[in-house]
């Protein structure tokens, strides 16, 4: 199969957390990241909306997520913006 990504990727064991509106957050790990994406893996991606925020520490640093695939468990995101304060 071919590589379609801009970025490649390299593979990660971290955690992070999805941060819905209302400030809600989802636990996930980071699989594999580029400067232009991610894949997440989730208990279950169900629920969750086309766009959110992710954040790799303790909120200091939020990226602005939308999702490119979805599986029942793992999410792959590409990344809108630069990282926000």
């Amino acid at each position: 199969m071919r590589e379609r990504r801009q970025n490649p990727r390299t593979r990660v064991f971290k955690g992070a957390k999805v941060i819905l509106s209302g400030r809600s957050t989802v636990t996930c790990i980071v699989r594999d990241l580029s400067s232009g994406g991610a894949c997440l893996q989730l208990p279950s991606t169900t629920d969750l909306p086309a766009e959110f925020r992710l954040s790799f520490d303790t909120g200091n640093n939020l990226r602005k997520c939308r999702v490119v695939w979805r599986t029942l468990t793992n999410l792959g995101v590409s990344f809108e913006l630069p990282a926000e304060r």
